[in-house]
Parts: C-alpha cells; structure tokens; sequence
C-alpha cells in the first residue's frame, strides 16, 4: 500500500511540471508576439529622427524649432507671408509606411507664461500646395493633433512647411506669453 501512495505524488509532480511548462510556453509566445509587434510600431521626435526596421526607414528632417517668443500678432495675411518652418518626410527604405505627423505643444520654463493655442493660427503646405490659415484649435486637442498622414511608398518623400502665429483677431492681452511646439510622427510599416 505504501507502494501506491508513492506513485499518485509522482504523478501529481509530473502533472504540475506539465502545467508549469505549458504556462512558460503560453507566457513565450505572448512576449514574442509583442515583441514582433513593437519591432513594426515606433514613435521618435527630436531635431533628426530616423525609424530603421529591417528594411524600412523614415528620416525626418527640421529646420528651426517652433518658437512664438517675442512676436506680435499677426493678420492671416501677414502670418501666411512668413518663411515657416520646412521640413522633409522621405521613406528611404524598400516598404511602404503609414505615417501620421502630429503637432505637439513643449513645455514652457518658469518664469514664462504660456500662450493659449486659442490666440493661433497655422497654416500647413504640402508639396507646394498652400494651406490656408486656421485656428490651432481646429486641430484639436494637444496631444492628438494631426497634420497630415497617409502612405509613403518606398523613395518617396514630402515637404512640408507650417507656419505658426498669434492671431490679431482674438481680443485679449496676451503680450509677454511664450508657445513652443514640436513634430511628433508615427510609421507603421505596410504589411
């Protein structure tokens, strides 16, 4: 009789090994299917970004950083008669990418104040096509604020230029306020 109890512990040892390997497989492919999956999504802002993944590649080049400082406000006129702010999206790999460029607000250092985006405007160009000026606020909220997307396919490349100014338009004291923004682009290789 003891011979029987013996062998039901060995074989409820044998089942949790099984279990517990089972468990370790599950947990496998779970952190290589995320894996996989972050390997072909990726976000980057800085002043020169380029997304490498196997064979594809943004590169994101910017001109001068977006900064309202020491500015006065401006008719639409006026703010779309100014030089913007140029930069160039190009896939230089051999995919396709889907891409989403995104306007984002900086945070603005103490002592200044930051300007209200309901005191701007922007227009955005698009391979020489001009934009008319708009209201930042139409853009929506910071964050999610989307300026173009679409598809890139292989060698092929945009340009771009956004302008930026305070509105006259607007009533209100806003005089000494600082706004500060950021390109913020996304890519999603096609599959």
């Amino acid at each position: 009789m003891l011979y029987f109890i013996y062998n039901v512990g060995e074989n409820m040892k044998e089942k949790r090994n099984k279990i517990m390997m089972i468990i370790l497989l599950v947990v496998l492919i779970i952190v290589i299917i995320a894996l996989s999956y972050a390997a072909f999504r990726f976000s980057r802002t800085g002043i020169e970004n380029v997304i490498t993944l196997g064979s594809l590649e943004l590169t994101l080049t910017e001109g001068d950083t977006i900064n309202l400082e020491d500015t006065y406000p401006l008719t639409d006129a006026e703010g779309l008669a100014l030089d913007g702010y140029d930069f160039t999206l190009s896939n230089t790999g051999t995919a396709a990418v889907d891409y989403v460029i995104y306007l984002d607000n900086v945070e603005i250092d103490a002592p200044d104040v930051k300007l209200d985006d309901k005191y701007l405007k922007y227009s955005f160009d698009k391979d020489n096509v001009v934009g008319t000026a708009e209201y930042l606020e139409t853009l929506g909220t910071d964050g999610s604020r989307i300026l173009d997307q679409g598809t890139l396919d292989s060698k092929e490349s945009h340009n771009y230029n956004l302008r930026v100014w305070p509105t006259i338009e607007v009533d209100g004291d806003f005089g000494g306020q600082v706004w500060k923004g950021k390109l913020r682009i996304t890519g999603d290789q096609v599959r």
